[in-house]
């Protein structure tokens, strides 16, 4: 392997040729600040031949208007429903036939942080479970307060969770 050792810029290509495994290997969600580096990535996201689908959420106030944006975009969610559940389900069967699919969601910061949570977490796991498959599903994330924190776990997985083979009680006494 080469020796990257005190040399900025190769770190830099490597890094820009390998941004979605970068953002892959943080959770398949990377958080911005900035709008020329959230711009920077995708544009190079984009030359790997991702689909990229932005939502501006300087426009989106309440849970209800965040899922009409969703169900709204042309090519992307085909669910009906105007809550978290139905996202998540809507999700499984939803089917990434290029190289990959960006949901860019700007100015995030303006959703509470219960829905922020909710979004994210929701799409993280869909991220991890597409993956298995084959499918790439990454989440770039913009907001306008340098400050930014979500403290909960997004997309974490339950350590205690069954095997499929005994997953119910039954099938364990």
């Amino acid at each position: 392997m080469e020796n990257l050792e005190n040399s900025p810029e190769k770190w830099k290509k490597l890094r820009d040729e390998k941004v979605d495994l970068g953002i892959m290997g943080k959770g398949f969600l990377s958080l911005y600040y900035k709008e020329d580096i959230i711009n920077y990535d995708i544009d190079l996201l984009q030359k790997k031949k991702y689909k990229i689908v932005e939502f501006d959420c300087n426009d989106i106030n309440s849970d209800i208007e965040l899922h009409f944006a969703l169900q709204g975009k042309q090519n992307f969610l085909d669910y009906v429903g105007e809550n978290f559940a139905a996202l998540d389900d809507c999700l499984i069967d939803y089917e990434i036939d290029n190289n990959g699919v960006v949901v860019v969601f700007r100015h995030l910061n303006n959703l509470d942080l219960e829905s922020i949570y909710s979004l994210l977490d929701i799409f993280a796991t869909h991220a991890r479970r597409k993956f298995v498959i084959g499918q790439k599903l990454l989440v770039l994330i913009q907001v306008d307060n340098p400050k930014f924190k979500i403290i909960q776990p997004i997309g974490a997985v339950n350590f205690y969770l069954w095997n499929d083979k005994e997953w119910f009680e039954g099938e364990r006494l």
